[in-house]
């Protein structure tokens, strides 16, 4: 993988990292209540459990013949570390943890500043956001739609910043009941990825 010597490749990195760790803030339950609305999902976000579930990501690019496909593992632990550990096609790891993005590859280990980085910084933002059910640190990162019921809905995460629009278009969590399916994030080049999760995740 491409070493992060720019800062538009570190952060279309850290927005499918940031992205796909939203999976881990929607595996409790959702209540059956008369209506389901942005305030009903913050709610169970804040108090989703910590955990790890396995994932598949597909890379799409205008570039490429067929998309690149990886797989691992994703990890939150409280208070607001999260870590995207990649075992194929080769072993990276990605970890958020206090104010810094923690990049380990070929053994070593790099550290970011998110506050040297404003469009890292935003993406970890959105991340805590999403994973605490912080609905005011979201918006004032993204505009957010929520569409659908219980049975099938759909969170999208659309930027206010304009440097940040100039990579990310936007990220669109599909999910089902207590579980999210699906996360595609769509990036302003017209690049895509789409990241999966396992059905169950575990402490």
């Amino acid at each position: 993988m491409t070493s992060l010597r720019t800062t538009a490749k570190p952060c279309n990195r850290w927005m499918r990292f940031a992205a796909a760790a939203v999976f881990f803030a929607c595996t409790a339950g959702l209540a059956h209540t008369n209506s389901f609305d942005l305030g009903s999902l913050m709610q169970l976000l804040a108090a989703a459990p910590a955990g790890k579930v396995a994932y598949t990501e597909k890379k799409y690019s205008a570039l490429l013949d067929q998309p690149i496909l990886s797989s691992g593992t994703l990890a939150f632990r409280r208070p607001d570390t999260v870590e995207k550990i990649t075992h194929s096609p080769r072993k990276e790891q990605f970890r958020i943890a206090g104010e810094e993005l923690i990049v380990v590859r070929n053994g070593k280990e790099r550290r970011i500043a998110l506050s040297s980085q404003p469009l890292l910084e935003a993406f970890a933002a959105s991340l805590r956001g999403v994973l605490s059910g912080n609905i005011s640190l979201l918006r004032a990162h993204y505009r957010i739609v929520l569409a659908g019921d219980e049975k099938a809905w759909q969170l999208v995460l659309i930027p206010n910043d304009e440097e940040m629009a100039r990579h990310v278009e936007r990220i669109l969590v599909a999910g089902h009941g207590g579980r999210i399916a699906q996360i595609e994030v769509r990036e302003s080049s017209g690049d895509r990825s789409v990241l999966q999760v396992a059905s169950s995740a575990r402490p």
